[in-house]
């Protein structure tokens, strides 16, 4: 049985963070949205720390690279997976980017294995 988890959607298109919203809602998932880095930031700091951070590569103040690193220097953060993905093929193969899941059963399989591997948890 899948578990529920919270996840922060990073991401500056509207219609990529209510895709999001709505695939992971659909699947029981806790949701929160950011449109960069500098609001995903001011979230993490100051509500509850979700289970993984979903972020875009690309986006206008603070891309998903600098969020990334940001959170890794971050003690009270640092232990949160970021996972970084992106809607550019090239940069998919070229770093380690993900493509971006755009089928909510790879989407929700993510999250599943993000959490999973950040809490230690073994399959089953």
């Amino acid at each position: 049985m899948a578990r529920i988890h919270s996840v922060l959607v990073v991401d500056d298109e509207p219609t990529v963070r209510e895709f999001y919203v709505d695939a992971l809602e659909e699947s029981g998932h806790r949701v929160e949205v950011a449109s960069d880095g500098i609001a995903a930031l001011q979230k993490l700091r100051s509500e509850p720390i979700p289970c993984v951070v979903l972020t875009d590569v690309r986006m206008p103040h603070m891309d998903g690279w600098d969020l990334s690193r940001e959170v890794a220097s971050d003690p009270q953060l640092s232990s949160l997976p970021v996972v970084v993905i992106t809607g550019d093929k090239v940069l998919s193969f070229t770093s380690p980017a993900l493509d971006k899941p755009f089928d909510p059963p790879e989407l929700d399989a993510l999250i599943q294995r993000s959490c999973r591997l950040h809490r230690g948890e073994s399959r089953g």
